[in-house]
């Protein structure tokens, strides 16, 4: 019984963490990620993140299209799901506020509102130029969106082009 409890907190304290800090598990509707890589305009080679990467969609998506597909997940569930289902993608298993972004030619967040402006100061320094930061729900204070994509009964994406 007590290794069962240890194991069931090892899985469950992180994602409460995760979501605590940046925003709790809730996947980005299948619908919307075709929205996502039409938005996105990716190119064969280009490197997308997605930031709580969750349970992977979004980037088993880009990877097909011959992106290289990095996320960031804070959830040890979440992070094992990818893991064993979810092929030609890269994981880290870690607080993506402390990541390095300079290689990004995409971004891609579904956080909260805070936690969206928060990123948005520490990725726009680190992009290249001409690297997309693409925001699901939430837009970035302060930061002028390059493109809103507003569709009925969905929520709206926001495109961020770095100057």
């Amino acid at each position: 019984m007590p290794y069962l409890l240890l194991i069931i907190s090892l899985l469950l304290i992180p994602s409460a963490l995760a979501g605590l800090s940046a925003a709790p598990y809730v996947p980005t509707r299948k619908k919307d990620v075709a929205r996502f890589l039409k938005l996105a305009k990716i190119e064969k080679g280009e490197i997308v993140y997605d930031l709580g990467c969750g349970d992977g969609r979004l980037l088993a998506a880009a990877a097909k299209e011959g992106a290289r597909a990095i996320g960031y997940e804070m959830s040890l569930l979440n992070y094992l799901f990818c893991l064993f289902f979810r092929r030609g993608i890269k994981l880290k298993l870690q607080d993506f506020f402390k990541g390095d972004f300079h290689d990004a030619d995409v971004v891609y967040m579904f956080l909260s509102q805070k936690a969206h402006n928060k990123m948005g100061k520490i990725l726009t320094p680190q992009m290249k130029k001409g690297s997309r930061i693409i925001c699901y729900v939430w837009p970035i204070e302060g930061m002028a969106a390059e493109m809103v994509d507003k569709e009925a009964g969905r929520p709206s994406m926001y495109v961020y082009v770095n100057n």
